[in-house]
């Protein structure tokens, strides 16, 4: 690593929380311009942080917490691993992609608040988190996977084949390092897809003690204090399990 790049590396701490605070001041300064006509105002910075302090230190937000982390987790997982296997066939098998592109696209184009009010008619609220979850969650890494191996230099292949390389050696030593980028950026943008989609399908559906139905009981009491403390909730907990996946899955150095 260079110098300049060491150098960039020990900044980047210090301009993350520089432009933390740049935007928390703006938030601030806002909010105050804007209250003065408003009636019902909008919190501060430092309202929301007190309400979502108190929030932390009582048993039923840590619930509410672990229930929506199950939803939006088995709605990842699934589709993350659907989304591979069918990129997988895709770019193996042409019939498979013909026959299944019209279902890709339109999960992909269909906006996520019609397919939320669509698959409640038939799908529990219990569920329907996870559900949507996973159909966010499906089209973006299958549209990873067909791409990394659709990029994979088949002349590379010929090479390992020439070395006498096994099938399960050409797979870990040479596609599986060219994929591996592909598949990682698609995971992290579907995860963070996965968050707003689940907890939109938590507003709407209201299932029992999610923090979906906790911001939705919030902004029908007219509470919105605690509607931004619960939004924070769900920003802050997307980006700590993207960190954590991106730690899982780093890439590899060439």
């Amino acid at each position: 690593m260079t110098v300049s790049g060491m150098s960039a590396k020990k900044q980047k701490p210090a301009l993350a929380a520089g432009s933390v605070a740049f935007w928390l001041i703006f938030w601030h300064i806002a909010a105050t311009v804007i209250n003065r006509k408003l009636i019902l105002k909008i919190p501060l910075p430092l309202e929301t942080f007190k309400e979502f302090i108190a929030l932390c230190g009582k048993a039923f937000f840590w619930q509410t917490v672990s229930v929506s982390v199950v939803h939006i987790l088995i709605g990842f997982l699934l589709g993350a691993f659907l989304g591979i296997l069918f990129g997988l066939l895709s770019e193996k098998y042409y019939l498979f992609r013909v026959f299944t592109s019209p279902v890709h696209h339109l999960v992909k184009t269909v906006p996520v608040a019609a397919l939320i009010i669509l698959a409640w008619l038939w799908i529990p609220s219990s569920v329907l988190p996870s559900f949507i979850s996973f159909l966010m969650v499906l089209p973006i890494v299958w549209s990873h996977t067909s791409a990394g191996v659709a990029a994979i230099d088949g002349k590379l292949i010929e090479m390992a084949q020439v070395y006498s390389l096994e099938k399960k050696e050409i797979f870990l030593k040479v596609k599986l390092p060219l994929v591996s980028p592909f598949l990682r950026t698609g995971c992290v943008t579907a995860l963070s897809i996965a968050w707003k989609s689940g907890v939109a399908a938590e507003v709407i559906s209201s299932p029992t003690g999610s923090l979906g139905a906790l911001l939705n009981g919030a902004k029908t009491s007219i509470n919105y204090t605690r509607v931004f403390a619960v939004t924070l909730t769900v920003v802050l907990l997307s980006v700590a399990f993207e960190k954590i996946l991106k730690h899982l899955w780093k890439e590899q150095k060439r």
